[in-house]
């Protein structure tokens, strides 16, 4: 691949819990890149659908030759209209049995999100997808909300 296409593979997969290694030597390979003369337009850091985007949006902030040479732009999150209410509602109920329980992956990535990419909009009816729109708002009211 060329350095404008270049694809850093997690060593063990999973961004959120080696975030601190991983994404620190991934990131040196980008700013070696760029340092050798490859231009670059950005960065996309893809996680897996369980991914709690805390420890990674503070590694980025927080850490100085990342921070001083990069800047996030935003947390996209996707959500499947078919199935996120039912999703939500058994966060709830685990909620309800323990209320000091830390907040679940899916929770925070729609907390964080600044973009939320709302598929398989049509497989609900009209109800379904307000419904989905109006606890994805209660949730996230700052974020922009994308039906696809």
């Amino acid at each position: 691949l060329a350095a404008a296409e270049q694809v850093v593979v997690m060593d063990n997969g999973c961004m959120c819990c080696s975030v601190r290694g991983d994404i620190l030597g991934a990131f040196t390979s980008i700013i070696d890149a760029v340092d050798s003369g490859n231009g670059l337009d950005a960065v996309i850091i893809e996680t897996t659908g369980m991914a709690d985007p805390v420890p990674i949006v503070r590694t980025l902030l927080q850490t100085p030759v990342i921070a001083s040479r990069f800047a996030l732009a935003g947390v996209v999150t996707l959500v499947d209209a078919k199935n996120i209410l039912r999703r939500l509602q058994e966060l709830d109920e685990e909620q309800e049995d323990d209320p000091d329980a830390p907040p679940d992956e899916a929770f925070q990535q729609l907390m964080f999100a600044d973009t939320i990419v709302l598929n398989k909009i049509d497989l609900v009816g009209s109800a379904v997808a307000l419904e989905v729109w109006e606890r994805l708002r209660s949730i996230n009211e700052k974020a922009d909300v994308l039906p696809c």
